[in-house]
């Protein structure tokens, strides 16, 4: 299979620039959402945003903790029933 040619710099800057573009429009635009908010409902916004920062990694960390223990569990028990075949 042959491998396209690779853009030059110039094109990869000149895309770069546009999602640059792009994020900067997004976030005035946010900005300018937040900035329209009842105090509230902002307060509420907020609480929720640092609630989401908050629970989603330590759920994921828990996750993966508790996969990390069944797998050594595993791993033990498996071994061990491997050992009385033998």
């Amino acid at each position: 299979m042959k491998h396209p040619k690779p853009a030059n710099f110039a094109t990869f800057l000149d895309d770069l620039q546009v999602a640059c573009m792009h994020v900067l429009r997004g976030l005035g635009r946010a900005a300018r959402t937040i900035a329209a908010l009842p105090w509230p409902a902002l307060l509420v916004a907020a609480l929720l945003f640092a609630l989401v920062l908050t629970v989603v990694p330590l759920a994921l960390f828990i996750f993966i903790v508790f996969m990390a223990v069944k797998l050594a569990v595993a791993a033990i028990v498996v071994d061990r029933r491997r050992n009385r075949r033998d």
